[in-house]
């Protein structure tokens, strides 16, 4: 038994122990605790404001009130990192904002989600892992693994490169820039199979990396780019559309199975129309977004069907072998089997 699955059975003793002293009143409302960094109050700018507004409303509604959403916004109860481990012990009953690298901490597979130019759009991703029977297993595989359930793949904006030195339309362009990703192996293969050299920067710095030529570019989403006007400091950007990125909305496992089956269809309910909500805000944030990206000057450039199988190319041999050592030949073969029925 793993620590944090130790952890978790204490931390769920106790939660049973106080829950026993509260059920003294037969009528007590259960309060849910969800925890995100984002704030509050904007739809466009604050999508998981409008992702718990609506959870809590179907949840009230269908349960009769019995159950109720508690919201900390702003990262009141800490970083995503910190949340991930307090929604594995249950100490937060729901997180909105974790990724697969923060669940592949506890359970490695996880990290396949993010397996670039898998996806070749939202809408396939979409019916692979919140309509198919290949998300509902992942998400199975990850509850087991790491005691959190993903309740919901935020399928919304794609990442995507920047540089201030060409345009790129194929990985031929990519050759000698010095690219910044994250601590994160596998997008540092990635950045390698194209040919360019991964350089690990902090977030707070990258503005300045890129502004003095520490790095050339960068690879974000449209909305990542503006938090911090990374626009002013970038000329290209190529929608290559490597990697979803894709939050996650997710669950104490030891919570959600101590629910009956009639709150558990309450709370999936709560989930799909909260869900649909915020991914059409996402999606029209990000026409938003692009047009400010495009306004400031700089050049944004769509890849032609050929263009864009050369990134295919050029990353799936050594991606699929770093991949089967982490995850295994037989997940991957699922996940690319189920995007395919998806496009049929």
């Amino acid at each position: 038994m793993t620590f944090i699955r130790k952890l978790r059975h204490v931390t769920l003793a106790a939660t049973i122990g106080l829950g026993t002293v509260l059920s003294a009143s037969a009528n007590a409302q259960t309060i849910v605790k969800f925890a995100h960094v984002d704030g509050e109050g904007d739809l466009l700018n604050n999508p998981y404001w409008t992702f718990t507004e609506v959870f809590d409303n179907v949840l009230q509604n269908q349960s009769g009130g019995r159950y109720k959403l508690e919201v900390f916004p702003n990262g009141q109860l800490g970083d995503l990192e910190s949340l991930a481990e307090q929604n594995a012990i249950g100490v937060v009953d729901m997180v909105g904002g974790l990724n697969a690298g923060h669940l592949a901490a506890y359970y490695p597979p996880a990290q396949i989600l993010e397996m670039p130019y898998t996806f070749p759009t939202t809408e396939v991703a979409r019916k692979v892992l919140n309509e198919g029977p290949f998300g509902d297993k992942l998400a199975d595989m990850i509850a087991e693994g790491s005691g959190v359930r993903v309740m919901s793949y935020l399928t919304g904006a794609f990442r995507n490169f920047s540089n201030s030195v060409r345009p790129i339309h194929t990985p031929e362009d990519m050759k000698g820039l010095k690219i910044r990703t994250q601590t994160v192996p596998l997008h540092m293969e990635m950045v390698k199979a194209l040919g360019a050299s991964p350089t690990p920067i902090a977030w707070a710095e990258l503005y300045s990396a890129l502004q003095t030529g520490v790095v050339d570019g960068q690879e974000n989403a449209p909305y990542t780019m503006l938090l911090t006007n990374l626009q002013e400091v970038q000329k290209y950007y190529t929608l290559d559309h490597h990697l979803i990125n894709m939050p996650l909305i997710t669950i104490n496992d030891d919570f959600y199975q101590g629910l009956s089956d009639e709150d558990k269809v309450i709370f999936d309910n709560a989930t799909q129309e909260a869900t649909f909500a915020m991914l059409g805000i996402i999606a029209a944030k990000e026409s938003q977004d692009l047009k400010i990206i495009r306004d400031a000057g700089v050049e944004i450039y769509q890849p032609t069907p050929a263009e864009f199988q050369q990134f295919v190319d050029a990353t799936k041999e050594p991606i699929r072998a770093f991949m089967e050592e982490k995850v295994g030949a037989e997940l991957i073969d699922e996940l690319e089997a189920a995007v395919k029925a998806a496009q049929e």
